[in-house]
């Protein structure tokens, strides 16, 4: 029709492959260049704005050090949108905003393909009060500080990107942009989406949890190289069919590593020597960092495998034995097929640990549980896995001892999580919650939380939960709904607070309902409802105090800290049951023993973390370059 145009699909920009380094050496520059497509805005609500903005993010570049105020980039500038946006430059802020947008954009649907769902950010805590805000976009600020370093802040619900000078030659650079590392943008954006999805993930509970934010982002970002297929293609015709050698798809923040004194990458995926044993887990590995290492290496070690099963009948037919001989010329036609393999398995093993993150208890994670709830969503979308990808995940974790606790063996099924045991008669059809797609993002927000208040008053309302006849949701929760309403002898005590009003128990909090639809690939339509429930308790740090507390709960000021408890709920909304319910008991005294004895070495400084118990700044350990999770709030 006369006047009328039809959208694109998609908008074009072009960003760094991996950091402005790798575009100053002969070997690499070919492939430094990326261009990322990012779904065209649908209506009015999306479209993008400069600096950039959308419903997401909102690009801010003020530089506080220089008192500098950037001019935004305005990606609907007609020459922009020739030329699929800005050229890379270091030298250009316009290009700066571009990709930390790009990237970030990515990394968001990323997210959004594998959970079945929009992504939302962790609410803002009103001050003064105890009520919580939305929080509709996510704050970025490319030159937020003159340091080497970048950060996540929960309080500011914002990206904070620093810049720094160098002397190291290596780093190809006099002055290094965080904001131009893909590799530390994707990371921070998925601290902030972790948030988003478990807000008390970030609290220091065991080494475990400490460990486990960084070592997340780290694997979105490790396997967010292999979206680039000119570098995939490019490293398995060095290296004659092989990715298990270090490389740019194995590390991470090279030219940041090496302008900060490192020789190489900051983090690596593979062991340092090869043929040598695989680093293990062990007790005394308690730095976020190095500990997280140990889950980013066992969940690479799963994808080589894979990726090895995948292209063996390849390398066989073309008369080719990886990692025997001297490196060979492969043909083209053979490097774009094991390029797209790996490319292939790369993003099934992201969509796998991505999909996990719904199958994770709300409160002190373990990295056992992250297994289990990988093999338990995976098991979920694909029954048949044919060719063992949950075997190689496994095998990955074992190979790394990371071990889940409480299992019979590393068996698929006894990795499962457990259904509830109890029958439930909670009124499930009462509950009305509004689940259609929303076509924009205020709208779905809103929803959201409309939908969180209505299960609030489901669980208290509900006579299910509130009889002395009916106690199993309460002891499938790990929660008390109200005391003396479960079999836990303790609790008409230890969850008593000063102030308290005789016989009700501490606030239940339902810290997210959120919905998922994925589709397997044999068509499987898996529609699902996520509830969160949380439930905190006193803890003391001496346990004569504790068990006085426990027993007589009199203590006027409180507690040393916050103990907590909950589970995820995971309804079936095809057949309408409770399918899971992934829980740690708000009445485990050895949990609570394990925290009180993490919190009393973290106390008193025997144990060195990336950052405080209030995740706030100490100007020591806390300023270690790149990625800290979550400083403030």
């Amino acid at each position: 029709m006369s006047g009328q145009y039809t959208a694109p699909p998609v908008r074009r920009l072009r960003v760094y492959a991996f950091d402005p380094q790798a575009s100053t050496s002969a070997a690499t520059a070919g492939v430094n260049v990326a261009t990322i497509k990012i779904p065209w805005e649908q209506s009015w609500e999306e479209e993008i704005q400069p600096g950039p903005i959308n419903d997401y993010l909102e690009v801010i570049d003020i530089d506080p050090v220089s008192g500098q105020f950037y001019e935004p980039v305005d990606l609907n500038h007609p020459y922009l949108l020739a030329q699929d946006g800005l050229a890379p430059s270091e030298g250009d802020p316009r290009f700066h905003q571009q990709m930390v947008f790009a990237v970030a954009m990515k990394t968001i649907r990323t997210f959004e393909r594998a959970l079945g769902r929009r992504v939302f950010w962790a609410p803002r805590r009103v001050p003064n009060g105890r009520k919580y805000e939305p929080v509709y976009k996510l704050r970025i600020y490319p030159h937020a500080l003159r340091e080497p370093n970048a950060y996540y802040s929960r309080e500011k619900k914002a990206l904070l990107f620093g810049y720094f000078q160098t002397s190291a030659h290596s780093a190809g650079a006099k002055w290094v942009f965080t904001a131009l590392s893909h590799d530390i943008i994707v990371h921070e954006v998925t601290h902030a989406i972790l948030d988003g999805l478990h807000r008390r993930f970030a609290e220091p509970t065991s080494v475990d949890s400490l460990a486990f934010h960084e070592a997340f982002a780290d694997i979105v970002a490790l396997f967010s190289h292999f979206s680039l297929e000119e570098a995939v293609s490019a490293q398995i015709a060095k290296d004659g069919g092989s990715l298990d050698n270090r490389s740019l798809l194995s590390g991470l923040a090279r030219q940041f590593g090496e302008a900060t004194g490192r020789d190489g990458a900051l983090r690596e995926a593979i062991d340092d020597h090869s043929g040598a044993a695989p680093v293990i887990l062990r007790d005394d590995m308690t730095e976020p960092h190095e500990r997280g290492a140990v889950l980013v290496a066992a969940v690479f070690d799963a994808f080589l495998s894979i990726y090895e099963n995948r292209t063996a009948d390849l390398l066989r037919i073309a008369g080719i034995r990886p990692g025997i001989g001297p490196d060979q010329n492969l043909h083209p036609d053979l490097v774009k097929r094991l390029t797209r393999e790996a490319s292939k398995a790369a993003e099934h093993v992201m969509r796998m640990c991505i999909r996990a993150l719904d199958y994770l208890p709300p409160v002190d994670v373990r990295f056992g549980d992250f297994l289990r709830a990988i093999i338990t969503a995976d098991y979920d979308l694909v029954p048949d896995d044919v060719l063992n990808y949950r075997l190689a995940i496994i095998e990955g974790f074992r190979r790394r001892g990371i071990i889940p606790e409480g299992c019979l063996s590393l068996a698929v099924d006894s990795l499962l999580w457990e259904a509830p045991v109890h029958h439930l008669a909670a009124d499930y059809d009462d509950l009305d919650l509004d689940l259609e797609p929303k076509f924009d993002r205020t709208t779905a927000i809103k929803a959201a939380e409309e939908n969180a208040e209505s299960v609030h008053w489901w669980i208290l309302g509900s006579e299910s939960f509130r009889t002395t006849e009916d106690k199993p949701w309460q002891e499938v929760c790990g929660v008390v709904f109200r005391r003396g309403l479960i079999s836990y002898d303790d609790c008409e005590t230890i969850l008593s607070r000063p102030g308290d009003p005789k016989g009700f128990a501490p606030p239940v909090e339902i810290h997210s309902v959120r919905t998922s639809r994925r589709t397997g690939p044999d068509g499987q339509d898996l529609r699902q409802l996520i509830i969160e429930i949380v439930q905190q308790r006193r803890g003391f740090y001496d346990q004569n105090e504790q068990e006085l507390q426990d027993k007589h709960g009199d203590n006027p000021s409180g507690a040393d800290f916050v103990f907590r408890g909950g589970a995820t709920l995971i309804f079936d909304l095809r057949e309408g049951h409770l399918r899971y319910a992934v829980r740690k008991r708000i009445s485990d005294d050895a949990r609570l023993e394990q925290q009180r004895d993490f919190l009393a070495g973290y106390r008193f400084g025997s144990t060195a973390f990336g950052y405080g118990l209030q995740g706030g700044s100490t100007g020591t350990a806390l300023d270690e370059p790149f990625a800290l999770v979550h400083r403030g709030g």
